[in-house]
């Protein structure tokens, strides 16, 4: 289903946002980001009053919302809302979080799913998973020291 906001527009107009959406998302040019920083409290309701950055290019919006403990949440939507795939979110991740970082997609609880708005949702993690598809990190870190 498609973001709200492009259904304020005519619909001529939405299938023009939606192809622009669809090529940009094929061939990879998303264009520049543009990031505006938010004072605190100022994001909404609920978690939204914690988002301090805004990220945002011709496909994507992401808003940033950095925890006390380290973690970062990144919730990402677009105008036509489909799922970013793994390698646009792995990009997302790339470009706002670092090459370096590791991110988790979380499957919460039943008693914690919020549906309101089609975003999907990363965690950035303060350090990397004790493990990795190349073996156990915990063993090459501690041979490592």
């Amino acid at each position: 289903m498609p973001n709200p906001a492009v259904m304020t527009v005519s619909r001529k107009e939405r299938r023009i946002l939606l192809r622009a959406e669809e090529r940009r998302r094929a061939s990879g040019d998303w264009g520049a980001w543009k990031t505006a920083t938010l004072p605190n409290g100022t994001g909404g309701r609920g978690w939204n009053r914690q988002v301090r950055q805004i990220h945002r290019n011709a496909v994507f919006a992401v808003l940033s919302r950095p925890l006390p403990d380290g973690h970062t949440h990144l919730a990402i939507s677009s105008l036509s809302g489909l799922r970013p795939s793994w390698w646009e979110a792995q990009r997302i991740k790339n470009e706002i979080a670092g090459e370096g970082a590791t991110a988790v997609e979380v499957y919460p609880p039943q008693a914690e799913v919020v549906d309101g708005a089609d975003m999907y949702h990363l965690w950035v993690l303060p350090s990397g998973l004790p493990f990795s598809l190349y073996g156990d990190r915990s063993a090459e870190q501690g041979a490592g020291q």
